[in-house]
């Protein structure tokens, strides 16, 4: 690589830590609190591999060369992942890397101040299209998608899964981490069917792995998209795409 490419992807990697999909220091989250974890139990969890960075948001395997992420992920106009690595609960350990053949956003994704606090992104689904498919193992499975429009009662408790800090000032741990959350719902967060609110005032999502899954019994009915960044102060519910919502769009547009 000559001296112009890496003065290139540096650039690029700058702003993409410093202004990811362009959405403000509160459009990319972590999870807090919660506990370690190994990958049977989430074995669909997929990081998305930034050129430079590696990992920097997460996504769900859906099928055998389909994953699930958060549109803003795919969003930034300078840096887009090349690989995902799967079967690994730990980024620094071994796991199965498969290229990126192809991705589509949700034709609808959008971004936006909600108030001087949250960043709103609207239809903030996307899949990826992975250049071969990946063999089923004990540490990679497929999640389980919901019926189109099925609803999340209020109070259900959820589980969210990614890498993820220890608190909402730590630093980020490299080792993949679970929090149970409650949905909840909040007229200004959750304002229309494409969203999901949950939360948790002990662990939850606050800054970092967007894109991951918001799980109920092995099913993806949420997709980490925005929150407030101190939210063990603020109270406020993180927002999640609800994937309830986007099932049949899920079926036409990846065929899955």
């Amino acid at each position: 690589m000559n001296l112009k490419w890496k003065i290139t992807l540096l650039v690029c990697t700058f702003f993409l830590r410093n202004n990811v999909v362009n959405a403000g220091s509160n459009g990319h989250f972590r999870i807090f609190g919660g506990k370690k974890t190994i990958i049977e139990r989430h074995p669909w969890m997929v990081s998305l591999q930034f050129p430079l960075i590696g990992h920097f948001c997460a996504g769900s395997l859906i099928n055998k060369d389909t994953v699930i992420t958060a549109a803003h992920c795919l969003n930034h106009p300078l840096l887009k992942p090349t690989s995902v690595l799967l079967g690994t609960a730990d980024q620094s350990g071994s796991g199965t890397t498969v290229y990126i053949k192809t991705y589509k956003l949700h034709e609808n994704f959008s971004v936006e101040n909600a108030d001087e606090n949250h960043v709103k992104a609207n239809n903030d689904i996307a899949f990826i299209k992975l250049e071969e498919d990946v063999k089923f193992s004990k540490k990679i499975q497929p999640i389980k998608l919901p019926e189109q429009d099925a609803k999340i009662a209020k109070g259900t408790s959820l589980v969210v899964a990614g890498w993820a800090k220890t608190s909402p000032d730590g630093l980020t741990s490299k080792v993949l981490r679970d929090a149970k959350v409650t949905a909840a719902s909040h007229a200004r967060l959750c304002d229309s069917d494409d969203k999901l609110c949950a939360g948790n005032r002990k662990s939850g999502v606050c800054e970092g792995d967007s894109g991951g899954p918001l799980e109920l019994n092995g099913t993806l009915v949420g997709i980490v998209s925005f929150g407030e960044h101190d939210c063990v102060k603020s109270g406020d519910p993180s927002v999640y795409a609800n994937v309830a919502f986007f099932r049949t769009w899920i079926k036409n547009e990846a065929g899955v």
